[in-house]
């Protein structure tokens, strides 16, 4: 009787375990289309359904449906298959993202939505589906014979209508027409194999040969190479070839954040692994400008970081118009400092941290010469963009330095601290006059700036700048017949004119003032030479781009003819107007009836001037003020 026991017990475990396989490999009959009904998951089969649930577990039916929380149908599949893995369903239970190994049917009709909150009807998450976000459901192979799909991602800003199928060769392909984040969407991919719709966790998932082209309004990507998934991107690598009206059209899809530029054509090789995205050997042509680098935009932080160097050249000014407000003229008539607003919102959409080495920098005004080279860092982080380490070579000198924009209050601060060493100004600014021997002046401008200012835009932050300006022309030369003109010394101009100019060694010229609330007040303000001395007072208002200078000139030598009125600048930025001073002028036209009723060759002698014995001026440019302990500079 002991020894039947054991036989009894094993013979009904032999029989259970057989009877489990014969049902196994039946497919457990009817099954299926009971546990479907009652998971509470909105599916229903076919009752032909099998399922296989010891070996390589899986489901097989000729129609699988999916109806949502609220009864609406989400999908209709034919000649379905699904493989898991126990433990997949085990860790979706406990919470995590549900994960097939393999969904294949021959044919789907999907309709996926999801709201703001990322919420979903889609059954895919128990507990607490109506108030957390639904994560998207991964699927490590996707093979659809025939499928179509309407797209309502509310959180990828997509509503698109897709078709899509996997080929007798194991070719995949897909089509998608829609908008994403507000633009005009249509693409075409082209896979070599079956592709996984989201990452596999596990490394080591082979990629395969992928093709995708992609259009929204006028612009174009296309990109050919290697992908292991679909939505996101596991393991891509290859070439990409993006080009379009402007840089910022083409990054609004993407959630990138870039300038608004003229039109672009951009090729170079894209990465992208665990959520970080590589742009290297990049050759772009904005414009007329060429430009190259390496990049790298990593999408895991609570704010994008982008990274790398920009190199190349020449970059234009006017091709970086439109993200600088400079690119359309002023709406104030009269007016010449652009007045566009900067696009302030995309300065917080995301952090950056970019290296700049440029060969060229130009001006985009033959008046200037180009900075060649250019180097600095660029670093945007919380609104914040400053750019720090300038040095920029330019006309046999070089201008070094700091700058920074904050977005952050209202109206925005700009900050701006340069130096200017031995730039030759006849090089560097060009003025075109072609009845003097050379140049007007000539020499080694060298140069200090700190200031400030607030606004959106470049004629608000220069309409409101503040802090002291220093400069200096060292070396340097004056057009003669210029320092006569200023002096209105009318012999010597003309002898001037009959032997023809000469330039007059310098001995100083500076400008000493501050500008306060978009104001620049002189409070030095000469040229000096052999001949004469010029000081200069007044103002020139950025705020309303006025200007209001008074040009006396202090002559050194004897004339027998000269008028030695001051000189007024007035008028605008955009309609200066120079005129004699009145009363001054009136004085020496009063002296000469004067003397003219007594003997009229005498009127003459009103315009004799002897000259003046003018005092040395200090020409030197105080080094500028070390920063306080612990202050920033």
């Amino acid at each position: 009787m002991k020894k039947t026991v054991p036989v009894i017990v094993g013979s009904v475990l032999v029989a259970t375990a057989a009877a489990v396989l014969v049902l196994d490999w039946a497919g457990w009959p009817g099954v299926a289309p009971r546990l479907a009904e009652r998971s509470g998951f909105g599916l229903t089969v076919d009752p032909g359904t099998k399922m296989h649930l010891l070996w390589r577990p899986r489901l097989e039916s000729s129609q699988l449906r999916v109806t949502g929380t609220g009864g609406e149908p989400l999908a209709d599949a034919g000649g379905v298959t699904l493989a898991w893995r126990w433990g997949d369903l085990w860790d979706w239970h406990r919470g995590a993202p549900l994960r097939l190994r393999l969904v294949q049917a021959d044919s789907l009709q999907l309709n996926w939505q999801r709201d703001a909150q990322g919420r979903t009807p889609w059954p895919v998450q128990r507990g607490g589906a109506e108030k957390e976000a639904t994560p998207m459901p991964q699927i490590d192979q996707l093979v659809i014979r025939n499928g179509t799909a309407r797209l309502d991602d509310v959180p990828l800003q997509l509503l698109a209508d897709a078709r899509f199928g996997t080929e007798a060769d194991g070719r995949w392909k897909a089509d998608v027409k829609g908008r994403l984040r507000g633009q005009q969407l249509a693409l075409n991919a082209e896979a070599s194999a079956g592709m996984a719709l989201l990452s596999p966790p596990e490394a080591g998932v082979p990629p395969v040969q992928l093709k995708v082209a992609l259009s929204q309004g006028a612009e174009r990507l296309s990109f050919a190479g290697t992908a292991a998934s679909l939505l996101d991107a596991r393991a891509l690598d290859g070439q990409l070839q993006v080009r379009g009206n402007s840089l910022a059209a083409m990054g609004r899809p993407f959630g990138i954040t870039l300038p608004s530029t003229p039109p672009f054509d951009l090729a170079g090789r894209l990465q992208h692994a665990a959520g970080v995205w590589l742009l290297g050997g990049v050759r772009a042509r904005i414009g007329k400008s060429q430009l190259g680098g390496d990049f790298a935009f990593d999408t895991r932080p609570a704010r994008p970081q982008l990274s790398g160097l920009l190199r190349g050249g020449p970059l234009r000014l006017q091709d970086l118009g439109p993200a600088v407000g400079t690119d359309t003229p002023p709406s104030r008539p009269g007016r010449v400092l652009p007045d566009r607003a900067f696009d302030l919102p995309s300065l917080n959409a995301m952090d950056a941290r970019v290296a700049v080495a440029l060969s060229e920098f130009d001006l985009g005004t033959t008046r200037l010469e180009p900075l060649a080279p250019l180097n600095g860092s660029l670093v945007l982080e919380g609104g914040v963009l400053t750019l720090s380490y300038l040095n920029a070579g330019v006309a046999g000198g070089e201008i070094t330095g700091s700058a920074k924009l904050d977005t952050r209050p209202a109206p925005p601060l700009w900050q701006a601290s340069l130096d200017i060493h031995g730039v030759a100004v006849e090089r560097w600014i060009s003025f075109n006059a072609k009845s003097l021997a050379g140049q007007p002046i000539t020499g080694r401008l060298k140069a200090q700036l700190d200031v400030q200012g607030r606004g959106r835009s470049v004629a608000e932050l220069l309409g409101s700048l503040d802090g002291p300006l220093k400069l200096r022309i060292e070396n340097g030369s004056v057009s003669h017949l210029i320092t006569e003109a200023m002096g209105l010394d009318i012999a010597q101009g003309l002898g001037v004119l009959i032997r023809g100019d000469q330039s007059l060694p310098l001995h100083c010229a500076r400008v000493d003032g501050r500008f306060v609330a978009g104001v620049l007040r002189p409070r030095t303000a000469l040229m000096d030479n052999r001949d004469s001395r010029i000081d200069i007072d007044g103002r020139i208002s950025l705020k309303d781009e006025s200007l209001d200078l008074r040009l006396v000139a202090q002559p050194k030598d004897f004339s027998p003819l000269t008028l030695r009125a001051p000189l007024r600048v007035q008028g605008t930025l955009a309609d200066p107007r120079v005129a004699l001073e009145g009363k001054r002028l009136g004085g020496r036209a009063i002296a000469a009836l004067a003397m003219g009723s007594l003997a009229p060759p005498a009127a003459l002698l009103a315009f004799i001037d002897p000259g003046e014995d003018v005092p040395p001026v200090d020409c030197s440019l105080a080094p500028r003020a070390a920063a306080a302990p612990g202050k920033k500079g």
